[in-house]
């Protein structure tokens, strides 16, 4: 009995190839991956109520930092936020003898500032009395989403969703 040599002769002739995935089934398994990963973002971003939130809690730490080093280094800075306007950041000017030294907040949610309930007047913190005055409460708003970061008259700060 002879053996069936037909399978053997394509495999001596083609030696490298193996059996496997074309690039056309790879591609397709790839886009699949894709558009099942794009789905998903779209699930897990956040809200803009939360982001405006989010932009409330990181603007707190940022003010906590400042009258940390304020407290420090016993330096006094004030706090520039509008009141009737609205802008995507917020400057800290730091009182030192020469050249004037700005800090500068800027949104990265797109978050927008405005002092609440008052004029723009510049809140001013004293390290040698180690308060702010006058007290500021400063909006952060994204779309019809609003947060409140509130900065009291011994420089604690919070935030919270209703104003004080």
């Amino acid at each position: 009995m002879t053996p069936n040599t037909n399978g053997n002769a394509h495999r001596r002739r083609f030696p490298s190839l193996r059996p496997g995935y074309t690039l056309v089934e790879t591609l397709i398994v790839i886009s699949i991956i894709g558009i099942l990963a794009g789905a998903s973002i779209v699930f897990y971003r956040d809200p803009p109520d939360r982001l405006a939130e989010k932009e409330a809690q990181r603007l707190s730490r940022w003010l906590t930092n400042l009258i940390t080093i304020a407290n420090r280094s016993g330096r006094s800075f004030s706090l520039n936020c509008p009141g009737a306007a609205t802008r995507d950041y917020i400057e800290a000017i730091w009182q030192t003898r020469t050249p004037v030294k700005k800090e500068i907040y800027t949104s990265v949610y797109g978050c927008r500032f405005n002092r609440h309930g008052g004029s723009n007047v510049e809140s001013r913190f004293s390290p040698q009395w180690s308060a702010l005055v006058p007290t500021i409460t400063i909006r952060v708003s994204h779309g019809r989403a609003t947060h409140y970061v509130i900065v009291s008259q011994n420089g604690r700060v919070r935030t919270n969703n209703r104003p004080p």
